[in-house]
């Protein structure tokens, strides 16, 4: 925590000073050193809740209790520290913003803290295995193809495993951690720059907390955490060529600029496709506002990123438009049904309980209003300043998330991963409105907006954590259950996918269901296969389903029992089949069936878990 005030303080502009020329230094009624110790005190009651749903207690009330104690000794704190209309220094904002981040991180952590569970950390685990075991770059991953043509993440990882002896697990939480607390250091700088106030920045971070995938996806050892680090290093060196530095500055940030470009590229498709627009954005704003020589170092970082981006789409990475092409479709049929009078996709702004679905519709509200207000301070203060106008620009895509989170197919899934961008402007759009709140002249009514301020604030706070990831349903660790992402990771489940590495060999041509997917692809690195209900519903094998694995090449079959025991959490048994409502459980003859197909052996039996042979049906008939 030192070493990042240090750092912090040297990238830092000057001291705010207060209109007599004096630096504005005030001692608080809650010293930052309670709030250290409230978000410690918060971290051991969140493990403590964690603890109490692997024994069993996650649907119990006081669990649940527990773990919203622990986020409220976390966020409150440090939301009224910041937000207090009492002075609050630079070195304090930045403690208090180093002190949340951890805090939040290390929550994460205590949720699976013994090996990776949550998919998309399987999936860059297997592509850091892939790394060590093979020596080599772009190693076939088959759990997320698109993840090996963008190795960055798994490339530092590796060689932080390789250098220490440490596992990959241990490894990945370092190097996660270490670029999720540098992200959020990086965009305060760059708020605090822009903004000239360090308590500004602050409350912009607060804001930014209200991201709903900023606890968890945007600190996960993910491709997307690494290359976010690289995107807030690159837009702080882009302001600190606009701001006219020294000349023997200059090349230094050009080059820090350009690094942070390639690495950005190398590291994740959609974060680079941000950073390739975001300079475009402000090229034009600045020559809207008159800032010729900003528009041009603008420019040439934009051209860059445009030549980086498209130069590793075309040699290296052609694959990522079929990855992502489906998703923009459905993004855009969407949308366009927002024009026209089919409105079949429309969808709540959040599923859940009650409680949430209100939060989640309060935090929208909060957001909508108070970025109206930052637009006037924008207009009335920093109109003919490029950095803030561009802000202000970009926080317009909030109302474009909104609208994809309602009217489009799986929108709140599309609207969360996009927020992670969107909220960079908006939540300084918004921290504007907020500081106009808490610095309204004096009496009551200035208390009362003040208080408005921080209400709003631990909201979308709160919202983000509520409506975010995990779902309200595997908020807490728990027992088993039928996929259920995360719940249905298990070391029943881990050592099946083992046992099918080290007795068949890798790759092979798996047919599983959703919970046991990321296992055979990560643990078991096998190639698992998705839309195969028919080989699990269906209540006898027929030589039409002989055929269809024959054309699907499926060697191996894992059948979990449970399937016929439990509804699937999430919705779905299978994860690329076609969406189906289940109101039973598959039924248990359905699934053992198979037992009775004199072409098919069994393997492996864990009591729950069987692993069938097909290769007798897959190399008949003609």
């Amino acid at each position: 925590m030192v070493a990042s005030r240090g750092i912090l303080a040297r990238l830092s502009p000057p001291a705010e000073r207060e209109g007599n020329g004096r630096v504005r230094v005030a001692q608080s009624r809650l010293p930052v050193s309670l709030v250290a110790l409230s978000a410690a005190a918060g971290v051991l009651v969140a493990a403590a809740a964690y603890t109490a749903g692997r024994l069993g207690y996650s649907g119990s009330p006081w669990a649940d209790r527990a773990y919203w104690l622990g986020q409220a000794l976390i966020l409150v704190p440090s939301a009224v520290r910041l937000l207090s209309r009492r002075a609050v220094t630079a070195a304090e904002t930045a403690t208090v913003i180093v002190v949340l981040t951890v805090a939040e991180f290390l929550v994460k952590v205590c949720y699976s803290p013994a090996a990776f569970a949550f998919p998309d950390e399987l999936e860059h685990w297997r592509g850091t295995t892939n790394i060590l075991q093979t020596g080599a770059l772009f190693a076939p991953n088959n759990l997320l193809p698109v993840s090996s043509l963008y190795p960055g993440l798994e490339e530092l990882t590796s060689a932080l495993s390789a250098i220490t002896g440490l596992p990959v697990f241990i490894s990945g939480l370092i190097v996660a951690g270490a670029a999720h607390l540098l992200f959020v250091c990086l965009i305060y700088l760059l708020f605090r720059h822009i903004s000239g106030s360090a308590r500004l920045a602050g409350i912009a971070v607060l804001l930014y907390v209200g991201n709903s995938h900023f606890q968890y996806f945007d600190s996960m050892f993910a491709y997307q955490t690494l290359a976010l680090a690289f995107l807030g290093l690159t837009l702080l060196a882009a302001w600190r060529l606009t701001a006219s530095p020294p000349s023997r500055e200059r090349a230094g940030w050009l080059t820090i600029a350009v690094v942070g470009i390639f690495a950005t590229v190398v590291t994740h498709h959609v974060t680079s496709y941000v950073l390739a627009a975001a300079p475009v954005l402000m090229t034009w704003v600045s020559r809207r506002v008159g800032h010729q020589r900003s528009a041009a170092w603008l420019a040439v970082l934009a051209w860059l990123a445009a030549v980086f981006v498209v130069g590793w789409l075309v040699f290296i990475a052609r694959a990522t438009v079929i990855y992502l092409l489906p998703v923009v479709g459905d993004m855009l049929r969407g949308l366009g049904s927002v024009f026209s009078s089919a409105q079949a996709n429309a969808t709540p702004l959040s599923g859940g309980p009650l409680g949430d679905w209100i939060l989640s519709a309060t935090a929208v509200l909060v957001l909508t209003a108070m970025l109206p207000v930052g637009w006037w301070q924008v207009w009335q203060r920093y109109r003919r300043e490029p950095w803030p106008v561009a802000m202000a620009v970009g926080s317009i895509s909030w109302y474009a998330i909104i609208a994809v989170r309602i009217w489009v197919p799986d929108g709140s899934e599309l609207a969360g991963r996009a927020s992670t961008f969107v909220f960079i402007p908006a939540a300084y759009i918004a921290g504007l409105g907020a500081m106009r709140l808490v610095q309204a002249g004096r009496g009551w009514a200035a208390r009362v907006a003040a208080a408005a301020a921080l209400a709003g604030t631990l909201t979308l706070m709160f919202d983000g954590l509520a409506n975010g990831w995990p779902p309200y349903w595997e908020r807490l660790p728990g027992p088993y259950r039928v996929g259920a992402y995360e719940r249905s990771v298990e070391p029943e489940e881990v050592a099946s996918a083992a046992w099918a590495l080290t007795a068949l060999g890798a790759g092979n041509r798996f047919a599983t269901d959703f919970g046991n997917y990321p296992l055979l692809g990560s643990y078991g690195d096998q190639n698992p296969i998705g839309d195969i209900d028919y080989l699990y519903t269906s209540p006898r094998f027929t030589p039409s389903d002989a055929d269809i694995v024959r054309a699907q090449s499926v060697r191996y079959m894992l059948v979990d029992i449970r399937l016929s025991k439990q509804l699937p959490a999430e919705g779905g048994y299978f994860p690329n089949s076609p969406p189906v409502t289940y109101l039973h459980p598959i039924p248990a003859a359905n699934l053992r069936k198979f037992d009775h197909v004199p072409d098919i052996n069994r393997l492996y039996d864990s009591g729950n878990i069987v692993i069938y042979d097909l290769g007798a049906v897959l190399n008949s008939g003609p």
